[in-house]
Parts: structure tokens; C-alpha cells; sequence
């Protein structure tokens, strides 16, 4: 499959190329996969965005400041899942910090040099990238993904996540506060909590 046309920087590239652009071109060449896939793409602070009832999947592409031309840039990737009407009940209940919920730690495409990428190595990431989304992002029903973050709490952002399941009304609310021994839950937040 061909993911760049011929005049792309990625194939028309030398040691003297600024790092921004080839960074630029990659990740509108995932954006564009992704927004043949129903994705919204971000160009100014690039993510791709998928949206399903409450719940958003936001994967954000970052760089570096030790990028060298001719040798290395830096592709991060970082996956998010949010929750619009989190944001919303945050600043009317003056409690928790963010509407993000859940953020996995490990995963094999975190990190990435894209200085040098061809089409076959593009293909392989976003083939992972695909394969994660099924597995560990797979939003398409809200509630089994939500009980996926009860059972394995270890990729939640708890604070964040006992939040929404407050704002939900979810009952398991402490279940959750008392399996993390309270980890990243301030006692603030938890006093609050009590009371709502």
C-alpha cells in the first residue's frame, strides 16, 4: 500500500532538512490513515481524535528539542481516553483536575526515530498503532471499557477516573478509591467525593 505521494518530503529528503519537516509530514500522514478511518486530525498541536458516545480517544504526537538533522527525529505518541462531560462536571463540582482517565504506560510505538522512515516501516507503525486501539483503546462500548479500567486500575488516572465514576453516579466509586489504597486520590478529593 502507498502512504505517500511521490513529491513528499519523506522521499526527497537530505542531512540538511529541517527535523520540523519531516515530523510534519509523518504525522499528517497518519492523520490522513486515520481520517479515512473516521478519526479527526489536529494539524496545529497534531493528535488524531475519535469520538464515541461520552468517551474521546485522543493520541497526540510530540517531538523533541534534541532532534539533529541528518540523524534523528523524534516521533512520541502518546494515547489518551477522555470524557467531554468530565470536563464540564469538574468545573461545576470545583473537584478533580482534568477530563483524563485513562493513559497507558506501556506500549511498543511510544518512542520513534522517524528521521530515515520508508513506507514499509510507516505501514509497521501504523499497524501497531491499529492493533493497540482494538486491544487497549477499544471505546465502541463505553461501559465494557470502563469495567476493562476497574478490573486493571494500573493505566487509569485515578484521580481522574473516581471523578467520572462520581459524575456517573457509578456506585464502585469508593471500590475503585479502596482498591488504589487511594493512589493519586487526594484526601481532598476523597472528603468531596463523600459528599457528593
Amino acid at each position: 500500500m502507498t502512504y505517500w505521494k511521490k513529491d513528499s518530503i519523506l522521499n526527497n529528503y537530505n542531512s540538511n532538512t529541517k527535523p520540523s519537516e519531516i515530523f510534519k509530514e509523518v504525522c499528517d500522514l497518519i492523520g490522513n490513515y486515520y481520517t479515512k478511518k473516521g478519526w479527526k486530525y489536529s494539524k496545529s498541536r497534531p493528535k488524531i481524535i475519535y469520538n464515541n458516545s461520552d468517551l474521546t480517544i485522543e493520541i497526540n504526537f510530540w517531538s523533541s528539542r534534541s532532534n539533529m538533522a541528518g540523524s534523528f527525529v523524534h516521533l512520541e505518541i502518546l494515547p489518551y481516553v477522555c470524557s467531554k462531560k468530565l470536563k464540564k462536571w469538574i468545573k461545576e463540582n470545583k473537584i478533580g483536575r482534568n477530563q483524563f482517565i485513562y493513559s497507558p504506560k506501556k506500549y511498543s510505538f511510544r518512542n520513534n526515530n522517524i528521521y530515515g522512515i520508508n513506507e514499509e516501516e510507516f505501514s509497521a507503525l501504523l499497524n501497531e498503532i491499529d492493533n493497540f486501539i482494538e486491544k487497549e483503546l477499544n471505546i465502541r462500548d463505553n461501559e465494557e471499557f470502563i469495567e476493562r479500567i476497574i478490573q486493571n486500575l494500573d493505566n487509569s488516572i485515578t484521580d481522574n477516573f473516581v471523578c467520572y465514576l462520581a459524575m456517573k453516579g457509578d456506585k464502585r466509586v469508593f471500590d475503585v478509591i479502596e482498591k488504589s489504597n487511594g493512589l493519586n486520590i487526594g484526601k481532598q478529593i476523597i472528603e468531596k467525593l463523600k459528599g457528593i
